[in-house]
């Protein structure tokens, strides 16, 4: 297998993975109820509930447009969802920091440092067309 083509297979499973995670933590901040959610210290409860509801949605739709990194066509679209989760990333980690909640900023940091993978994957295969993908 080619190189080029073992990190676009690689990444692909790192999105799978990521669309997972997301999937998962977005169902819950959208439809658990909030005394649940307080017990795992969502990040979400510092915001009115249907904001953080949003949040869940947004997390949930981002999870889906990751899984098109596997497809030349749609990895735009998952690299695109991959920095909004990044500053979803960024938002919570503040949140956390602020509320004194240090033991979750590694989860922080790993996420952003995956996604951004994904990211950068996504903008090497557009600045060199015409491989086989």
């Amino acid at each position: 297998m080619a190189p080029r083509r073992e990190l676009t297979v690689g990444v692909a499973l790192l999105a799978v993975l990521l669309a997972a995670f997301f999937a998962f933590v977005g169902y819950h901040k959208a439809f658990s109820p909030l005394a649940e959610l307080a017990q795992h210290r969502v990040w979400t409860l510092v915001l009115p509930e249907p904001a953080g509801r949003i949040v869940g949605w947004s997390e949930l739709l981002c999870g889906l447009l990751l899984l098109g990194y596997g497809a030349a066509a749609t990895r735009p679209w998952a690299a695109a969802a991959a920095l909004a989760l990044i500053a979803n990333q960024f938002v919570a980690a503040a949140v956390h920091a602020f509320r004194g909640e240090a033991d979750a900023l590694p989860q922080n940091a790993i996420l952003v440092g995956l996604l951004a993978l994904v990211v950068l994957a996504a903008r090497h295969d557009r600045q060199q067309p015409g491989e086989l993908q």
